[in-house]
């Protein structure tokens, strides 16, 4: 039975309102942190095998080591002395091995409490041996760098949470137990437990005990550029060791004392850079134009009623071929356009930081302001705030939809099209009506537009990041300028996240409103951009958009150029951004949103493959993504348009193709337990340490015969990219025809038209959730085959 698409509506997200200023908390200082680091086993359990402490005692830095009997085949305090000589002269050792692996992390939990609180109990009896739960202090700051796989492998269990709720916010969560760490002392009894929320696009851990762990990770991959810790010792000037030295004691001392360094230096450049917030807290870029927000920015709240008025008039970016007619048709000269800035232009132009409130207008005020900009495009600006209440049929609207089984009612919202609406009586932005492609009469009814007479005077945030990131330009004559690196993407991240925040929302189905939610500032700015992208639609002849970018023909690109100056927006060519050195590719095609794949004149080639970013393949001993090794995106391409980009690489598609996972939700870690169970006959007794959080490795899906029915996918677990590539029976050429074959949901390709609505046929259905999916056991058949699992276990 085939699955139908159904127009739906996204619950309206809570009223944001005014909260209470917050007392200024103390930053951690070098001399108030530990950084710890793990090294395990190589195998399912993950089992630890040691753990290491560095701090800054106000004289040494001390390296305290913890192992289990043999595993590290000599002690090498002098190997670590000489690395370290350049960054410290006093360097202190404790050393400690374990004959069992119960002792090493029963000492290793009480050591990570100790450093914590120092001799502060968790309770305390009274003399009738009543039990009271004190409130600790933390002495010093918990630092590591992937934080969940190492608290993983201390705690003695870990228990993850579909819905935990910390600090008035909700999700994802896990608890880390250190059972074996308690014990009691007289009157007073010491032991741990850590709740964490995971916030954020890379799963941020959050307590609600500040300083129980700060995982770096996230901040040196958006502050540094640097992903993994190899990276990140660059930065801090002590290089990571490799090679023979991987199980080495200077390996394990050296990985601790590179996340001590870096939790200093990066507090150090928050500080600089005037940081008023935690540097500990740092969920990602937003952290940065939330903390802009709150130094110079006053929001204004809508009422209840605007609230639930503007918020349906509220949709993303659009993506994908504007017509049916250019998917999978090869296509010649093309150039890639993009909107000069799109989102700092639009809110510049609009002044959003200006308003101060919102009024309600009448049905005829509404067709009045239409008529102003039908008649003249160039006062989009003065009016871009205007949410209005239409009836009619419309041949162009937006459209949020849900996929369901026949006679049955989607749950969710799953993504945006462009759709001929019947009956439409609902809310608009300005820049959405005037491509609406009305047919027949329109009944105007209220609106809400900016009341100009509440404006403030608070200065544009999106001019001043344009303008502070140009004085700290990277390079200069072509040299580059160290120095400028932090400043330069401190202000490109707070520009580059303002909208953001202004359109954040919480929670697992995202029903709460962010601090500084706005739907009518979100919605203005969004549909700004999507009045930019329409007028450059209908001016060219554009056949695919993403957001705030389009392909033309050259001509086309040209009549787009002139189409927004009365706009005063720019669109630039991009296409040496897809193409490196190249002003026109020489031909491309659209496969559907985000699929699309140019070739220049030269050979260089580029493509976006959505739906390919979870597979991966073996070449050379290294693990490759087939989303971000242009060669292997070249031969999937290859593979499904060869007359476009001419014959694959057979050697390459022949490679087997596989997964990776990395455990931060309770669903991957039952799915991952199940695979293991299965394929290692494991008694139930034993397979929670392969649900561990922070456990990470590698899916191979596999094809096991069935009598008289289709051959089953069944899907097995391993730990070595080697053992992933032997056992997975799928090809990367299967994996790249499966989704070459497969459709997004921007067209009804079953009648091959346009999809067409009925208003009233709109179901109600909860937000896209953020959560993360695991392989399923028809993979081959979907239609869209990525599993999207998020991964970060990349530790070298």
């Amino acid at each position: 039975m085939g699955r139908r698409v159904v127009p739906v509506r996204e619950p309206c997200p809570s009223l944001p309102e005014p909260r209470k200023p917050r007392k200024p908390q103390r930053t951690f200082g070098p001399n108030e942190m530990f950084a710890f680091d793990t090294e395990t086993t190589r195998c399912g359990k993950k089992e630890l095998r040691s753990c290491q402490f560095a701090f800054f005692d106000g004289v040494y830095v001390v390296i305290e080591m913890y192992w289990l009997d043999g595993w590290f085949d000599k002690i090498e305090h002098q190997e670590v002395k000489d690395l370290l000589k350049s960054h410290y002269n006093n360097v202190r050792f404790v050393d400690a091995s374990y004959k069992t692996l119960r002792g090493l992390r029963k000492r290793i939990q009480q050591r990570y409490e100790e450093l914590l609180y120092g001799d502060q109990p968790r309770v305390r009896r009274n003399k009738f041996g009543k039990m009271r739960k004190l409130s600790r202090r933390v002495l010093r700051c918990a630092v590591a760098f992937n934080a969940n796989f190492d608290l993983g492998v201390i705690a003695d269990r870990t228990t993850l949470h579909p819905e935990m709720g910390i600090g008035g916010m909700e999700g994802a969560g896990c608890k880390y137990d250190f059972t074996s760490g308690k014990r009691q002392v007289k009157d007073e009894e010491f032991g741990l437990s850590i709740d964490c929320l995971f916030l954020g696009a890379f799963s941020v851990p959050f307590c609600s005990k500040r300083g129980e762990i700060w995982d770096i990770q996230a901040l040196t991959r958006t502050l540094w550029g640097a992903a993994n810790l190899a990276s990140v010792g660059k930065v801090v000037g002590l290089d990571k060791l490799t090679g023979q030295n991987f199980d080495s004691y200077a390996y394990a001392a050296v990985d601790a004392v590179i996340t001590l360094m870096s939790a200093e230096k990066l507090t150090e450049d928050l500080l600089e850079m005037g940081f008023t917030g935690q540097p500990d807290r740092f969920i990602s870029g937003a952290t940065v134009a939330k903390d802009l927000m709150k130094r110079h920015y006053t929001p204004f709240y809508l009422t209840q009623e605007q609230h639930e008025f503007v918020w349906p008039a509220y949709f993303g970016g659009m993506t994908g071929a504007l017509n049916l007619d250019v998917i999978r048709e090869p296509q010649k000269n093309l150039v890639y356009g993009d909107l000069d800035g799109a989102y700092n232009a639009s809110g510049q132009k609009l002044e959003v930081f200006k308003w101060g409130g919102v009024k309600w207008v009448s049905g005829h005020k509404v067709k009045e302001i239409v008529q102003i900009l039908k008649t003249d495009p160039a006062r989009y600006w003065e009016f871009g705030s205007l949410h209005l209440h239409v009836k009619g049929d419309f041949d162009n609207l937006p459209v949020r939809v849900g996929t369901c089984g026949e006679g049955g009612t989607p749950t969710a919202s799953e993504g945006l099209v462009w759709a001929r609406v019947n009956n439409f009586d609902g809310v608009l932005s300005i820049g959405d009506f005037l491509h609406s492609r009305p047919i027949g009469r329109v009944l105007f009814k209220e609106g809400v537009l900016r009341d100009a007479s509440k404006d403030t005077d608070t200065p544009c945030l999106f001019a001043m990041t344009a303008k502070e990131r140009a004085n700290y330009p990277k390079k200069i004559n072509g040299v580059d300028v160290k120095a400028n690196y932090v400043p330069n993407t401190w202000w490109k991240l707070a520009g580059n996240t303002l909208y953001g925040s202004m359109a954040n929302r919480n929670g697992k189905h995202r029903e709460s409103s962010g601090t500084w939610f706005n739907a009518i500032l979100a919605s203005s700015i969004t549909g700004a951009i999507r009045h930019c992208m329409w007028t450059v639609n209908e001016n060219s002849d554009a056949t695919y958009n993403d957001t705030d970018s389009a392909l033309t023909s050259v001509e086309g690109f040209h009549r787009a150029v002139e189409a927004l100056k009365p706009l005063d927006i720019g669109f630039s060519n991009k296409t040496s951004d897809e193409l490196p050195n190249c002003d026109v590719a020489a031909e491309g095609v659209v496969q559907g949103s985000k699929r699309y794949a140019l070739i220049a004149e030269d050979g260089t080639f580029g493509a976006k493959c959505h739906g390919l970013g979870s597979w991966f393949v073996l070449i050379d001993g290294r693990v490759q993504s087939v989303a971000h090794n242009e060669e292997v995106l070249q031969a999937v391409w290859s593979l499904n348009y060869p007359e476009i980009f001419g014959e694959p690489d057979m050697k390459i598609l022949a490679l087997p193709a596989f997964h990776k996972f990395s455990i931060k939700t309770l669903k991957i870690a039952n799915t991952v337990q199940e695979y293991a169970r299965r394929q290692w006959n494991i008694p139930l007794e034993n397979i929670s340490a392969y649900g561990k959080a922070g456990n990470f490795g590698f899916l191979s899906p596999t094809i096991e015969p069935m009598p008289n029915r289709k051959h089953k996918i069944v899907v097995k677990v391993s730990y070595e990219a080697e053992d992933a590539s032997s056992l997975s029976d799928l090809t990367l050429g299967e994996v790249a025809y499966a989704w070459g074959q497969s459709y997004d949901k921007k067209f009804d390709y079953e009648n091959l038209r346009r999809w067409e609505f009925e208003y009233s046929d709109t179901v109600d259905v909860r937000a896209v959730d953020h959560s993360q999916n695991i392989v399923e056991s028809n993979a081959l058949s979907d239609t869209d085959i990525s599993v999207h699992t998020n991964h970060d276990a990349d530790r070298s």
